[in-house]
């Protein structure tokens, strides 16, 4: 897959799957803009990229605010009046059950989670109309098809959504030659993943991958990059299951599975 000449814009980009993403892309050619709330991370990875000879131009924004959204668009125009490719990967996590959970919880996981990706999606849609590539890849996750056991009920919910403006968005934005599509990670071993879970946690879902371990961002990133590329010219509109097999899973774990048939 090669993007050279071609500007990507990652949200959640001082990260996990963004971090990973924006990596390999831009390790393929592609001028990075790269879009967190974190400003330190984002001045870090900026020096990374510097000494690695990539090219990548940072913006902090908080994506769960339409204006941040719209102010940020704006400077970014002026320095890429361009999009080729843009990547929804900011995400939080939610932790109370359902009866506990807050209305504050709720409404800023959405508005990360959800809100962000259409905001990010609609105020770019100049951006992108004027890039070769117009294409748009949505992190959901697994949660969005099943439940989330490290998020609660409003990252579920999110993530769910996120899928139904997957498709809304590749069906009215088709006429103006914008694919939008999604991916659905499972487990990935992320920072925010680590935060969430603890070591035996993280065995027992090892155990119960076919595959036999976590997701790595890097697996991530690559399927995000064939939806960008030209390579998926006519696919727009769907989600992409990676999970090392997970969903295959109905109860017992791939181990007790094994086992019951020796």
């Amino acid at each position: 897959m090669d993007f050279n000449g071609m500007t990507a814009a990652i949200t959640g980009a001082a990260s996990g799957i963004g971090h990973a993403t924006a990596h390999a892309a831009a390790c393929r050619g592609a001028r990075i803009v790269a879009l967190d709330r974190d400003a330190q991370a984002l001045e870090r990875m900026r020096e990374q990229f510097d000494a690695d000879g990539l090219a990548l131009v940072p913006f902090a924004i908080d994506i769960g605010d339409e204006a941040s959204v719209r102010q940020t668009v704006d400077a970014i125009a002026q320095v890429a009046p361009a999009i080729d490719l843009l990547v929804n990967s900011a995400g939080i996590v939610s932790r109370g059950l359902f009866e506990t959970t807050t209305v504050d919880e709720w409404e800023r996981v959405l508005s990360v989670n959800l809100s962000g990706s259409f905001f990010c999606i609609q105020q770019m849609m100049p951006l992108l109309k004027a890039g070769k590539g117009r294409a748009v890849v949505n992190v959901a996750s697994l949660a969005s098809k099943r439940v989330s056991y490290t998020g609660g009920v409003a990252y579920t919910a999110a993530k769910a959504g996120i899928l139904g403006l997957t498709r809304h968005a590749a069906f009215e934005l088709a006429g103006d030659g914008i694919r939008v599509n999604a991916v659905c990670p499972g487990p990935v071993l992320t920072a925010m993943t680590r935060n969430a879970t603890s070591e035996a946690d993280r065995r027992k879902v090892a155990a119960m991958v076919p595959l036999g371990a976590w997701l790595e961002p890097h697996d991530i990133a690559g399927a995000i990059l064939f939806l960008g590329s030209p390579a998926a010219r006519m696919i727009t509109g769907t989600s992409l299951d990676i999970d090392g097999g997970l969903s295959l899973i109905t109860g017992s774990s791939y181990e007790e599975y094994r086992r019951a048939r020796q």
